[in-house]
């Protein structure tokens, strides 16, 4: 690999499928959900070790309302991470978010330079798998394909969206995108699971800033001309405020003729929901993954978490349990439709626990205390360089 990596994440949505513990003023992406980092954090250790990146060139773009959290997790690992944030003044999706860290990432580092975009609040359990499958993106991305990252599908999900693989291109497991499709019914997805060739939309991309400039210009040329706009007024919120609405993949990825596919089977999830979480975490041998103050009799396969109060369960199975002293959540674990009801109902009567934050001492929900010092990072994670430019507005 010859051209630098910057790796991009992009660090914005509510994470509200994991209320109460993940509020719309401190997402999950904050939350330790697996071990003593939060998501966002993990997600920028690994991001460094696998690229081999400074922290001064990572770029993370995320809402002005959630940058000093951002800069806070950040910092706390390796203060010149902050170098690069980018704070949108609104959310306009994520193609304007991508085109906004492009700008960025050009003038700080060069148009040659590979953008590795990334969600801060997935979790990646194979690393080796997932440093292979970043090797072979990074070989194609020179070629100038725009890369994305296919998930071998393990079940019939009908949350994730999916990528039709197809031909295979010369030079290793590296293949044309046939087509991208939504998030489908049950008997479809059983039928793209049987099928063999369809993959799960990771949401990771990989790229040069110059081959996506010109895949803006060809596909998008609107959201490019309005975040440079707004960019050179200081992304002011009208400017802003200005860009077309889109998704990325829909601007963009879905009509690109130079998209490619890595396949790859990282133990990647996005951690969307209670069942996806209790999917991940070690568990006892009733199948329980219990935090805090609870005590269990005859209780199989559930999620139990509690802050505050005792929590006492017995007789149940397959539910979540969350308390977090100003809400408690009963749930079916594996219902992940019913929650989204559940949350748009309590978001559409205007109930203030869907956004209240909650106390530093109760943050925390599977992993260290929230107001608990973190290590600093192994000293091979620490800058060389500070970067090439200052924290951005």
């Amino acid at each position: 690999m010859t051209q630098k990596v910057i790796p991009v994440i992009l660090c914005g949505g509510s994470g509200t499928r994991l209320w109460p513990a993940s509020r719309e003023q401190h997402p999950k992406q904050f939350l330790p959900l697996v071990d003593k980092y939060s998501l966002l954090q993990n997600t920028m250790l690994r991001a460094l070790r696998i690229s081999g990146a400074h922290a001064g060139q990572l770029v993370t773009v995320t809402l002005g309302a959630l940058s000093a959290k951002v800069e806070e997790q950040l910092s706390a690992l390796d203060p010149a991470a902050t170098m690069n944030i980018l704070s949108e003044p609104s959310a306009r999706n994520t193609a304007a978010a991508v085109a906004y860290a492009a700008v960025h990432a050009s003038l700080a580092f060069g148009e040659d330079s590979l953008l590795w975009i990334l969600p801060a609040d997935h979790y990646i359990g194979n690393e080796a798998e997932m440093r292979e499958a970043f090797r072979q993106a990074c070989r194609a991305a020179e070629k100038g394909a725009l890369v994305t990252f296919g998930i071998k599908p393990t079940r019939a999900e009908i949350g994730y969206g999916y990528i039709r693989l197809g031909e295979e291109m010369p030079g290793g497991t590296v293949y044309r995108a046939d087509s991208f499709v939504e998030k489908p019914d049950l008997p479809t997805a059983r039928g793209y699971l049987a099928a063999g060739n369809y993959l799960w939309n990771s949401g990771m991309f990989l790229f040069s800033a110059r081959t996506l400039f010109e895949e803006y210009e060809r596909h998008a040329p609107g959201i490019l001309e309005k975040v440079r706009a707004a960019l050179a007024h200081g992304a002011a919120n009208d400017h802003y405020n200005a860009i077309p609405e889109a998704p990325f993949d829909k601007a963009i990825m879905e009509k690109s003729s130079r998209v490619a596919v890595i396949p790859c089977d990282p133990s990647w999830s996005d951690i969307g929901s209670w069942e996806s979480l209790w999917e991940i975490r070690k568990k006892d041998e009733q199948g329980n993954v219990i935090e805090g103050n609870a005590v269990c009799h005859s209780t199989r396969d559930c999620l139990i978490q509690s802050h505050k109060r005792l929590v006492a369960c017995a007789g149940v199975e397959n539910l979540v349990v969350i308390e977090t002293g100003d809400a408690l959540l009963v749930a079916n674990r594996s219902d992940a439709e019913s929650m989204r009801s559940l949350v748009k109902m309590l978001k559409k009567n205007g109930y203030e626990e869907m956004a209240r934050v909650l106390p530093a001492n109760e943050e925390a929900v599977c992993g260290i205390p929230a107001n608990e010092e973190f290590p600093l990072p192994p000293p091979a994670l620490l800058p060389v360089e500070a970067g090439a430019m200052g924290r951005a507005s």
